[in-house]
């Protein structure tokens, strides 16, 4: 029997993707995870633009059926457009909950790391608010232009087609561009590093936080359970499972 029951819940309208895969065969078999998808967007990630309301109703009657211990929500650009969201949300809720960003920003402090690379699949626009939120946070953000201006499907979907050598080299051309930085946060899991993790981290000399593992990592450690990964290319955070700062 797992000893913890999580949800993690998407604002996109899919719930089955190759990276939810790649995110799962990492959690450890004394938590099960369930990803569930909100339906709250279908052609820009603009869209999630005042979609509290229904985030909450949504989220709130999931977690009353399925009786989860905690909650995460997956998807950065719903939190940074309605910020009032998060907090409203957490009112409604008996259980712990934690977002992308939160958990992201938390597991680079975990490693002691402040100047960070930011890697998304997303425009400028959303980008800036990403940054906007991390630097509340303490970090010192560096993100690379994209020269784009919107996010639509078909920008999550060629994303999702890049292969992990891909997501590699783009990591080491934009860590080769960047100075000092001591820490890479992929944000956005369409753009996914879960293949290359411990390559990066071997062959940069610095930690890489992922979203998906950070949001296992940060409300598992919520909740007060420590459950570090053995699947193989978990990456220093999963594996190490460092305390919260």
């Amino acid at each position: 029997m797992a000893t913890v029951s999580l949800g993690f819940l998407s604002a996109n309208s899919r719930g089955h993707s190759t990276h939810y895969d790649d995110f799962l065969r990492l959690v450890p078999e004394e938590a099960d995870v369930q990803i569930i998808p909100l339906n709250l967007w279908q052609n820009s990630l603009y869209d999630l633009a005042g979609k509290t309301r229904e985030h909450i109703a949504r989220t709130t009657a999931l977690v009353a059926e399925h009786g989860w211990d905690g909650i995460a929500l997956m998807g950065a650009p719903m939190q940074v457009q309605n910020p009032e969201h998060v907090e409203q949300l957490r009112g409604q809720l008996n259980i712990p909950a934690t977002t992308a960003l939160e958990s992201g920003a938390a597991a680079v402090r975990a490693f002691g790391a402040q100047r960070i690379l930011l890697l998304t699949p997303f425009d400028d626009g959303l980008n800036a608010m990403l940054r906007e939120f991390l630097t509340g946070q303490g970090l010192d953000v560096t993100v690379p232009e994209t020269n784009r201006t919107d996010t639509s499907r078909e920008d999550v979907t060629s994303t999702e087609r890049k292969s992990a050598d891909e997501v590699y080299r783009l990591a080491v051309d934009a860590f080769e561009k960047s100075s000092d930085v001591d820490a890479i946060y992929f944000q956005g899991a369409p753009l996914n590093p879960l293949l290359v993790v411990e390559r990066l981290e071997a062959d940069l000399g610095v930690p890489v936080v992922a979203s998906n593992p950070a949001m296992f990592w940060h409300i598992t450690s919520l909740l007060g359970h420590r459950l570090p990964s053995s699947a193989d290319g978990c990456g220093r955070l999963l594996r190490e499972w460092p305390e919260r700062v």
